[in-house]
Order: C-alpha cells, then sequence, then structure tokens
C-alpha cells in the first residue's frame, strides 16, 4: 500500500523519513496484548546471521522489555 495509506490505517512512520511508493505494514502484538503497527522497509529476516555485518544507529525502549532497534547494513 502507498505510505499515505498506511499512515491512515495507523501505521507509526519514522518522522522525516522517505519511503517507497508501495510499503509493508507490521503489527506485531505480545503476550499482554500491547501492539505495535509500523511502516517497514525491511529486511527481514528469521535471524540477524541472515543479514550479514550491520551497525545499530539508534536502540529504544518502547514498552516493558520490548526494543526497538535502527540498524544499517554495512
Amino acid at each position: 500500500m502507498s505510505p499515505d495509506e498506511a499512515k491512515k490505517q495507523g501505521a507509526q512512520a519514522e518522522f522525516g523519513a522517505r519511503y517507497p511508493p508501495k510499503v509493508s505494514v507490521y503489527t506485531v502484538v505480545d503476550k499482554k496484548g500491547f501492539y505495535s503497527k509500523e511502516i517497514c522497509m525491511g529486511p527481514h529476516v528469521r535471524n540477524t546471521s541472515e543479514i550479514g555485518v550491520f551497525r545499530i544507529i539508534k536502540e529504544e525502549s518502547i514498552a516493558a522489555g520490548i526494543r526497538r532497534i535502527k540498524a544499517v547494513v554495512e
């Protein structure tokens, strides 16, 4: 869907980020029912070792025991 449509559906977007014409929206629900709905631009892997070498550029706590990272693949 378009980034504008994703935002209308409640997806969080990084302020000032440039998105391609089509994006994916992911919703993650934890055991307590907390959920996060976000525009995501990948990569999507089962294990970070599939990505190769990456550098974390930002890490933040978004809920009790849940951390979000932003990284770049090197």
